[in-house]
């Protein structure tokens, strides 16, 4: 985490903070000390907290950092401890600051302008295991590479971390992926915006289809949605998990009309979109779905809705395109008067990459009306009060090459 970011990063972080009645205080309290704002909302979680003034801004430096490590008993899966890296500008006030608010069971460790701590007191902490740092990695370099700069706060997870929380979880997953994952944090444009690089071993050669029309032909005025595109490969890697199920769930799949890799195909089609709106007493919601077998896609969906409770089901055909309806106007839906794509906030928010495969959106003020309508009592009116300077949050993702995929979340503010 940069703690001493630019002046307009700092600017930018302050007018953001500003809109909100949570931190607003903070924020005209610290003035333009960045350091002492971020404390400011650390205090306010922990009452216990050191005193800025005193105790921390005689040391305090312009970074920090956490890290995980792995379990050292091969045997043991899971994460053994923590450690954090703040570099300091005075070596004694650090010295003194820990030794009066960290615990005696934390390993304290300085090196050249860093107090490093580990929350294991056993933690292989040392002058040279912290100079042979993650910045010599190379798959951390090309991660890092990809992710690109300019962001207030960044994070790295490796493969390793991967399976081992995996593996924690007891997931008994033989076949996970090999990934890795890179983000960063900044505000920018009035949103707080986080960028996401995944690597993943297995090659992807073919990718799904660019989903930006799509995504721009749902209804502005409903609650969200979300659309994306499933490469060939990966619809095929599905049918191939659905093909291993017991027989009893594949029978009740033949019975729906999917029996076949084409059948799956023609239901999730090369671009598929969803879409929810309501008032206080139903939740609505629309499909639309662009496949090569338009006609298979409608009689699946057709027996789904006679199958189970959705009777008010409304299914057409246009072209390619097959387009379902539950508990609206059929026509509101596929011909709104007013597409995402001529919202300006849906667009600022959805930004970032030339061929997404997917997209989200979230209409925040919309979302907060119908919780509003839909709750006896109605939000409380200090939750209502700091999330109604949201305008929406835009979510956005695509392939960058056969490893590597990106993606960006927005939440925008008005």
């Amino acid at each position: 985490m940069n703690l001493n970011p630019s002046a307009g990063d700092k600017l930018a972080v302050k007018e953001l903070a500003a809109k909100f009645p949570f931190l607003k205080d903070e924020a005209n309290d610290a003035g333009d000390d960045y350091k002492k704002a971020l404390w400011s909302v650390l205090a306010k979680t922990d009452r216990s907290a050191p005193d800025y003034e005193s105790e921390v801004k005689p040391w305090l430096g312009d970074s920090l950092a956490i890290a995980a490590l792995p379990g050292k008993d091969s045997g043991r899966s899971g994460i053994n401890s923590y450690v954090f890296s703040v570099q300091v500008t005075n070596k004694d006030s650090a010295k003194a600051f820990a030794d009066k608010r960290i615990k005696d069971q934390r390993k304290v460790v300085f090196v050249d302008d860093l107090m490093v701590i580990a929350s294991d007191e056993d933690s292989d902490i040392s002058e040279s295991s912290l100079k042979n740092n993650i910045t010599s990695v190379e798959s951390y370099k090309a991660d890092m590479g990809k992710l690109g700069d300019g962001f207030l706060a960044t994070a790295w997870v490796s493969s390793d971390l991967v399976k081992q929380t995996s593996e924690s979880g007891k997931t008994g997953s033989t076949d996970l992926l090999e990934s890795r994952f890179a983000a960063g944090l900044k505000v920018q444009d009035g949103a707080i915006a986080m960028r996401t690089i995944t690597w993943q071993k297995d090659e992807i050669k073919d990718r799904g289809e660019n989903v930006k029309d799509m995504a721009g032909s749902m209804p502005a005025d409903w609650l969200g949605s979300l659309t994306f595109s499933l490469s060939p490969s990966l619809v095929n890697k599905m049918w191939e998990n659905i093909d291993s199920l017991p027989a009893s769930s594949q029978r009740q799949l033949k019975n729906l009309g999917i029996s076949s890799a084409d059948d799956l195909h023609a239901l999730v089609g090369t671009q598929f979109s969803v879409a929810f709106t309501g008032d206080s007493d139903t939740l609505r919601a629309g499909f639309k779905v662009r496949t090569k077998d338009p006609e298979k896609h409608k009689r699946i969906v057709e027996k789904i809705t006679r199958t189970g409770s959705l009777k008010d089901a409304k299914t057409t055909v246009e072209g390619d395109t097959v387009t379902t309806t539950f508990g609206t106007d059929i026509g509101a839906f596929s011909n709104p008067g007013e597409k995402l794509s001529a919202n300006s906030d849906h667009e600022k928010l959805t930004k970032g990459i030339d061929n997404p495969q997917a997209s989200a959106w979230v209409d925040v003020p919309q979302v907060l009306k119908y919780m509003d309508k839909s709750s006896s009592n109605g939000l409380p009116a200090q939750l209502k009060e700091n999330l109604e300077p949201i305008s929406g949050i835009g979510m956005v993702a695509g392939q960058i090459d056969d490893h590597y995929f990106d993606s960006w979340i927005r939440v925008g503010t008005k």
